[in-house]
């Protein structure tokens, strides 16, 4: 079978020995010019290649769960920010402490934003916030009547 990919979506310039470090400045940069594809690629050659060192686990894990935010991919990027949480609650090595804030403030907006239940993604308006908020009030207040 045949796969088909386009060119200019996945990185062709990036030599095999990479350092971590330079396979991060890469993907930002591909971030940067909107080549998300690319950068998740990257970030995931990361977690594949040094995934083991939890700096670059976290940092790879927060910029891919950041992208698929950005991309509306609410199920797939929930279990990364709490992953990320996770790791910094249980491990007693010193990392970057501004993942932990991105992923807390990322995750909360995700939160605020969209309701989430595994499967089921939906975005409601804050006026829809509170038409439904009021249905509901509506609904408590009429069964407690009766």
């Amino acid at each position: 079978s045949l796969i088909f990919v386009s060119c200019n979506t996945l990185p062709t310039d990036i030599p095999d020995d990479i350092s971590p470090e330079d396979m991060i400045i890469k993907a930002q940069q591909y971030t940067d010019a909107n080549k998300t594809a690319a950068a998740e690629m990257l970030y995931n050659r990361l977690l594949d290649e040094y995934g083991s060192d939890t700096n670059y686990r976290v940092i790879g894990e927060y910029e891919i769960a950041h992208i698929k935010l950005k991309a509306k991919k609410y199920a797939e990027a929930k279990p990364l920010y709490e992953d990320i949480i996770n790791i910094y609650e249980t491990t007693y090595e010193t990392l970057p402490g501004k993942y932990l804030v991105l992923a807390r403030n990322d995750l909360e907006r995700l939160n605020e934003e969209y309701k989430y239940d595994g499967n089921l993604k939906e975005k409601l308006s804050k006026k829809e916030k509170a038409k439904k908020k009021q249905q509901e009030e509506d609904e408590e207040s009429f069964s407690a009547f009766w």
